[in-house]
């Protein structure tokens, strides 16, 4: 189930069981999605800083290259605040930092200045450095960010009196088309736009923004760009577009506003007409009948025309008699509105991170889950072809000396009471064991290649006259294992194989000692009934007995290593090896039905529980969990009767956990702790 994600959730490791715990700013960089968390910090402390600094609002002066930005931001100073503007016409005159304005009382109240440079940290959080008094200084300053990315992300600061009355700060942007270059040789990839991305997280502390953008220009794409930019980040904020250099035509302005681009942008981007101001090209002057832009500019704007603090904008919407200009901007302004707006966006954009969050982390969690469980399946899937006949489907046994003597011990306690004594004097088992040994030593197995594992098969099947055997070697197993795709490509076959030989060792130092003792003397029994009764005083009991010692001699052999190291497995098919050994000595007559009953107690009682201490042992050795968030681990089996059936395996807790030899995976499991802001419904 996906987790919703708040900013107080917490996971805990639930395999391996450690301790080990993640905050959301540690899961997500484990999700590879650290520019969520720096992106959450960072609205987190706009937000409530925003909410101390609710009645001071900054406005973004942004726009296209030589559209007028910097004049604009000029215009609501002081004289001594706008020689500290530089403004031109070139990229090498024009504003190459972010460029922040605020009332000089902002400033002088050490208090209210520390919230509003720690705003300003959360969308720089490079640092800041103070725009200086001398007009030289300060315009060296503000070229100094082109083709300096680095010093481009440091915004500068400077207080203004004249913005006191405006009551509002103003950010005075570079423009976004600029390509910088990364270092003197090698430019920024047109896939990149790092002073959008400056803009995008700057746009977090202002609570609107005038876009500045020349009217021949206004279909150019880079301004739906940056309108989009804005909005994303800041969703509801107002936008004013100041479409400056206008031409003064027969129309104007009503031609501006009606123009397709410009209404298509509006309605975009949600812009309300009565945001939109523009400026004529005071450069066209009148000439014989056509009017030049003073007709088309309202008279008050034309009486204090200066050309070094032109454009002048005013309402388009309004026309050439409009009684306001952009300084009127600030009275229309509703503070607290724009404020609460501001508040709601960022709200609404830690929502958005959070339900991004959600989606990394749950995808991280579930491609780690994911991971642990092909491997677990991996493994169960090798660990159940050991004990597998590869022909039939059906289980193979561990005929460990310890399951066999109990075996042997019920076969003599439900025999007939005139065969207990002979079979104890023929001792049948014991002779059996002691002469597959002998076969087993000529063989000569230590010398055995790894790569003759079906030799040596062959081999024991033909002098012990065995109808199923497999044998693994930890080499093979290795060879074999790292070539599936479950398993990492980065491990190396000698470490699997070290792994291997582990679980080996251990599968045989921890061997299973008790059994249930009731299902095998009911087999037994069932064993035994199958004879007639001249059949069990013969030579049925005695082929029964051998067959059982021989087998546990056969299973000996997987505490031995082959040549270069490698140690053995060995499994077989006792019910097979029965009855064969019986079927050559007497006509089994009713046996069929006892064997069928015979087989089924040793899947229960030998191949299930070997299998799952095999399994766990096998997961330990590759830190892999013996059950993946306690889900079933289930096998299939052909069954007596020669159908499918499915079987659950023990985790083996009677096992302590053993230490891991070669590790497949450095994945957890993780458990989402809920807390009081998250639940669990899906996303």
């Amino acid at each position: 189930m996906n987790h919703v994600v708040s900013l107080h959730s917490e996971w805990t490791s639930q395999w391996p069981a450690d301790g080990s715990a993640l905050d959301l700013s540690q899961a997500l960089e484990s999700a590879n999605r650290g520019e969520i968390s720096e992106n959450l910090t960072a609205i987190q402390r706009s937000l409530e800083t925003a909410k101390l600094l609710s009645q001071h609002p900054i406005l973004a002066v942004t726009g296209q290259l030589n559209s007028g930005k910097s004049s604009v931001v000029a215009s609501f100073l002081s004289p001594a605040g706008r020689e500290r503007v530089p403004r031109g016409s070139s990229s090498a005159t024009g504003t190459h930092r972010f460029v922040y304005w605020v009332p000089q009382s902002w400033m002088d109240d050490l208090s209210f200045r520390e919230l509003l440079l720690d705003l300003i940290a959360t969308a720089h959080p490079d640092g800041i450095e103070f725009l200086n008094d001398d007009p030289v200084i300060a315009a060296e300053q503000y070229r100094s960010g082109r083709d300096k990315l680095e010093t481009l992300a440091i915004p500068l600061i400077a207080g203004d009196p004249f913005l006191d009355k405006l009551g509002a700060g103003l950010l005075d942007c570079p423009d976004i088309q600029t390509h910088d270059y990364a270092t003197e040789h090698e430019e920024v990839t047109a896939d990149e736009n790092p002073r959008l991305d400056f803009l995008s997280n700057a746009a977090r502390v202002c609570s609107a923004f005038l876009v500045v953008w020349n009217r021949s220009a206004i279909r150019d794409r880079l301004i739906e760009i940056m309108l989009g930019a804005l909005r994303q980040r800041m969703a509801s904020a107002p936008l004013y577009l100041l479409i400056n250099m206008i031409r003064p035509e027969e129309g104007q302005p009503q031609r501006t506003i009606e123009d397709r681009d410009v209404t298509r942008l509006l309605e975009q981007f949600g812009i309300g007409e009565d945001h939109v101001y523009g400026a004529f090209d005071f450069a066209i002057e009148d000439r014989g009948d056509r009017k030049g832009w003073r007709h088309y500019t309202p008279t008050g704007l034309v009486q204090k025309f200066d050309q070094a603090e032109a454009p002048q904008f005013y309402p388009l919407a309004e026309g050439a008699n409009s009684k306001t200009d952009l300084h009127s901007l600030t009275k229309s302004l509703d503070v607290a509105e724009i404020q609460r707006t501001k508040i709601l966006d960022h709200e609404s954009e830690l929502s958005n991170l959070l339900h991004q969050a959600s989606i990394s982390v749950n995808k991280w969690m579930g491609d780690s889950e994911e991971e642990i469980s092909n491997i677990h399946q991996g493994l169960l899937a090798t660990c159940h072809r050991m004990m597998t006949d590869e022909k039939t489907g059906e289980p193979l046994q561990i005929m460990s000396q310890e399951f066999a003597k109990a075996l042997h011990i019920s076969l003599v306690r439900t025999a007939p009471v005139a065969l207990k004594i002979p079979l104890k004097m023929a001792n049948p088992f014991d002779r059996a064991f002691s002469n597959a040994k002998k076969i087993i030593n000529k063989l000569n197995i230590k010398a055995l290649a790894t790569d003759k594992i079906k030799d040596l098969e062959g081999e024991l099947k033909q002098h012990l006259k065995l109808g199923s055997i497999k044998i693994a070697s930890s080499d093979a197993l290795a060879r074999r294992m790292q070539s599936q795709r479950w398993c990492p490509a980065d491990v190396q076959v000698v470490d699997i194989e070290k792994a291997w030989n582990q679980v080996f060792d251990t599968f045989n130092k921890h061997p299973i000692e008790s059994f249930d003792q009731e299902m095998l003397d009911r087999s037994a029994q069932e064993r035994w009934d199958g004879f007639s009764l001249t059949q069990k005083f013969t030579i049925g009991g005695k082929a029964l007995l051998g067959t059982i010692g021989g087998l546990a001699a056969v299973c000996g052999i997987a505490t031995l290593a082959v040549d270069g190291g490698a140690t053995l497995f060995a499994a077989t098919s006792v019910s097979h090896a029965i009855n064969g050994s019986i079927a050559a000595v007497i006509t089994a007559g009713g046996s069929a039905t006892a064997m069928m009953g015979f087989q089924d107690s040793l899947l229960k009682d030998n191949t299930l529980p070997y299998l799952s201490r095999l399994f766990s042992i096998t997961c330990d050795m590759f830190r892999i969990p013996r059950a993946v968030r306690n889900k079933v681990t289930e096998v299939q089996f052909k069954n007596a009767n020669g159908s499918d059936s499915n079987y659950k395996l023990s985790s083996s807790p009677e096992l302590a956990t053993f230490p891991a030899v070669t590790s497949l995976t450095d994945k957890r499991l993780w458990d989402t702790v809920q807390t009081e802001d998250s639940t669990t419904d899906p996303i």
